[in-house]
């Protein structure tokens, strides 16, 4: 209450107690006559206070201090937009706040193509761009160049990267140095592609070949076009197909020759179903499961059926014309083929500031040729189906099906926001030349069956449609033959490494991806019996995952000995999380990370943040796959120290690798026979073949550390003094080498050339599966700690 307010009632109180004594006085004198007024009394005591009154208007709050300007402020003006080649000025602008003076500028290139720079110790700086082949040099540098014949898809980040130039001005004045940037972008002649040969008419097509010293290249386009190849004598012309049709391209010093097919947007969403999900007549009349695979039912249930339509009828969300390019059909914004922004046009429809509840159904009932190619459809990943001969024509078209990760990078591979693709391009999934080395025919020839599993995306989706897993990828009569697998794709040409497509069904993908998501994997909760001979049962998500992720050698506890001396596949985390496949402990000590929801998912790719440079602010699901230590204390005490637990199982193997050592020294006579296995480089040739047999004198091996050459349980010979060490690869003239350090199978270590130092019921022989066990999860024990810990130390206690 004001002070003066309550003054104000003090005195009121005063005078009311003062009038009711003085009326009390008068009553009593009325019994008599009245006599002469008395003198006044002294003063009663104040009277108590009256009731508060009303709260006074508040007092306006005291204003913030503005802080002080910043003594200078430098600005390189608006971003810009060129032709590669062309003249450019920037201009920078000084706000001096202090006083000081300008002393001088420097202007320097951060980023991008480079430039001719003019006046770069100036306000206003001359800037010539690159040339078109400079730019597109860095374009395709930002591309993953295959050593293979046909059309290269070109996904958001490299591109948007390859056009970009940064330039830095720093002034200096009297009071310090004060910087900014500008970017001047260069238009390119390409666009975002699928990497798939069904192309939509009007868009720039990027080709590809082999290497090889010189190029011809040759059009044959269908008639009425005028279309033309450019930069025909590199190895990436490319070429804008303007009429619909077969473009058939050649290139003329090897042969090599290839059709790419164009056609036109038709878009499929024809209404509105009951559950709110988008209908096709077009579509559901084929894709019934009867005429053709039922691949309808399930797309319209999943998110890419409904990610325009929930945007734009959701308040909250941030959608505008920008995502039309990955959330409609054929949306480029410059060409007439019958894309959503032909509808757009057409309709004279702006999109609003924000999403409103009912946009959807108005556009479906105002305007339905633009929700005719709303929401990704098949022509998202399929390229466009009218005026197309491939749509409808009862094959499956290598021109319109691909499991070719380019695919998903047309939307998936635009960072922040978008960046899946490129996380998954830095993670061992994305690793090309793997693919080839493991799963090809040229490489495996049949034995690309048993390794193309895992090692092809091809190999993976057939292997896995066959129920037993235990056996090699099958043809028609048992295991598949080089003449199946090519046909499956399994060559050097074609053959496909963990795609997104290998994991996740892109017609049933869920509708959430972000956090928490729902999104949905090919296998889970329980996988089939595995080839390394077990079952992981409800681990969620990532059943998928320990479907590959074993060591897929049937077996090996103490009910099934050693029979050979392979070690584990290095893939070895299904087995060490379900306690499986270890000798000397009890079987299945499952983990307790085990009964974690989603199991591998969860730690790999939900608690661990994918990386800075390729999400946003770190959020989504990390297809990076590296998991990080940090994220233990979200579950344990945050003072639980996951590296140190590391480090621990680390010291242990290190212990346990020197013991396996010593074991085998102490064993072999005064001299071994042993082939070398070392893959090596000779007259600039690299060799992966055996040498022949070559005797060691026991003395001059200084140490034996475990090894595994080529799937093998094997070790590392190290050699006080050089021995000259033959090689005879197929085919071609032998060679020699003079080494120090050998590394060689283990039963390829022999007493005589033929008798094994070390038989396959040896103790060492279990020991060493132990070893690569461990070595080959790669967790360092974190994937179950008790179990690592138990099997390592009775390995060691095995070999005393």
């Amino acid at each position: 209450m004001h002070e003066n307010t309550v003054k104000h009632l003090r005195w009121f109180g005063t005078v009311a107690l003062i009038a009711l004594v003085a009326i009390t006085i008068l009553a009593i004198g009325c019994a008599g006559p009245a006599g002469p007024a008395g003198p006044a009394g002294p003063s009663g005591p104040a009277g108590p206070a009256g009731p508060s009154g009303p709260a006074g208007p508040a007092g306006a709050a005291p204003e913030a201090p503005k802080p002080p300007p910043p003594p200078v402020t430098v600005s390189a003006g608006d971003d810009k937009t060129a032709e590669p080649g062309a003249a450019v000025s920037i201009t920078a602008k000084p706000t001096i706040n202090n006083g000081s003076t300008v002393t001088g500028y420097k202007w320097t290139q951060t980023a991008g193509v480079k430039a001719a720079l003019s006046g770069a110790d100036k306000d206003t700086l001359q800037v010539t761009l690159g040339d078109a082949a400079a730019y597109k040099a860095e374009l395709l540098k930002g591309l993953e160049i295959l050593d293979r014949w046909g059309v290269k898809g070109i996904n958001p980040h490299s591109l948007e990267g390859a056009e970009i130039a940064t330039f830095k001005v720093t002034v200096t004045t009297s009071s310090g140095t004060y910087s900014d940037t500008v970017n001047v972008n260069a238009h390119l002649p390409y666009a975002i592609t699928t990497g798939l040969a069904n192309v939509a008419q009007g868009i720039p097509v990027l080709l590809t070949g082999k290497q090889q010293a010189a190029y011809v290249w040759n059009l044959a386009a269908p008639s009425g076009s005028k279309a033309s190849l450019t930069d025909v004598a590199t190895r990436n012309p490319s070429f804008t197909p303007d009429v619909p049709g077969k473009y058939t391209l050649t290139e003329t010093k090897s042969g090599a020759t290839f059709n790419v097919y164009a056609g036109t947007w038709a878009g499929a969403i024809s209404g509105i179903g009951a559950d709110g999900r988008p209908d096709s007549k077009a579509c559901a009349t084929c894709h019934n499961g009867s005429i053709a695979p039922n691949q309808f039912t399930d797309w319209r249930a999943s998110g890419h059926a409904e990610i325009f339509t929930q945007n734009i009828d959701n308040p909250a969300g941030h959608w505008s014309l920008s995502c039309a390019g990955c959330h409609t059909v054929g949306y480029d914004g410059n060409n007439d083929n019958g894309g959503f922004d032909a509808a757009v046009t057409a309709a004279g429809w702006k999109a609003p500031p924000h999403g409103d509840p009912g946009t959807w159904k108005g556009i479906v009932e105002k305007y339905p040729a633009m929700a005719k190619t709303a929401n990704i459809q098949c022509e998202n990943c399929h390229g466009p189906n009218d005026k197309s001969t491939l749509h409808a024509n009862g094959t499956t078209d290598k021109e319109r099906v691909s499991i070719n990760s380019d695919v998903c990078g047309a939307c998936h591979g635009e960072p922040a926001r978008h960046g899946r693709y490129q996380q998954w391009e830095e993670s061992g999934h994305g690793n090309f030349d793997l693919a080839i080395k493991e799963a090809s025919v040229e490489s495996r020839g049949a034995f690309a069956a048993h390794c193309g599993r895992c090692h092809s995306g091809q190999g993976f989706l057939a292997w896995i449609q066959q129920g037993d897993l235990t056996k090699q990828i099958q043809g028609a009569k048992g295991n598949a033959t080089v003449a199946e697998l090519t046909a499956l794709g399994l060559t050097k040409d074609t053959v496909q490494p963990q795609t997104c497509a290998t994991c996740h069904d892109p017609h049933d993908v869920g509708t959430i991806s972000g956090e928490p998501n729902n999104a949905k994997v090919r296998i889970m909760d329980t996988t089939a019996i595995l080839p390394a001979g077990f079952q992981a049962k409800t681990v969620g998500k990532g059943a998928l995952c320990m479907t590959c992720h074993n060591t897929r050698n049937a077996l090996h506890n103490i009910d099934a000995p050693p029979t050979s001396y392979s070690a584990p596949h290095t893939a070895a985390q299904a087995d060490v999380l379900m306690g499986e496949n270890a000798y000397f402990v009890a079987e299945s000590q499952r983990s307790p990370h085990s009964y974690v929801k989603d199991t591998c998912v969860t730690c790999h790719m939900e608690a661990t943040p994918p990386p800075a440079e390729f999400s946003y602010n770190q959020s989504g699901t990390n297809h990076s796959f590296a998991a990080s230590v940090e994220i233990c204390a979200e579950c344990h005490s945050e003072t639980f120290n996951g590296e140190a637990l590391q480090i621990g199982v680390e010291d242990k193997v290190h212990a346990l690798g020197e013991a396996m050592g010593d074991y085998l020294l102490a064993r072999m006579g005064n001299n071994v026979t042993v082939k070398d296995y070392t893959v090596h480089t000779y007259s600039g040739k690299s060799y992966d073949v055996k040498s022949l047999p070559v005797v060691l004198s026991k003395s001059n091996i200084k140490s034996v550390e475990p090894t595994e050459p080529h799937g093998q349980q094997g070790y590392i010979l190290k050699l006080a003094t050089a021995v000259n060490i033959t090689y005879t690869p197929s085919g071609e003239a032998s060679h020699s080498m003079s080494l120090t350090e050998l590394e060689v199978q283990l039963g390829d270590i022999t007493t005589d050339g033929s008798t094994p130092v070390i038989d396959r019921t040896d103790t060492l022989v279990k020991v060493g599966w132990n070893y690569f066990l461990v070595h080959g999860d790669g967790s360092e024990g974190v994937h179950n700690p008790p179990f690592v810990n138990n099997v390592l130390d009775a390995s060691i206690a095995a070999l005393k």
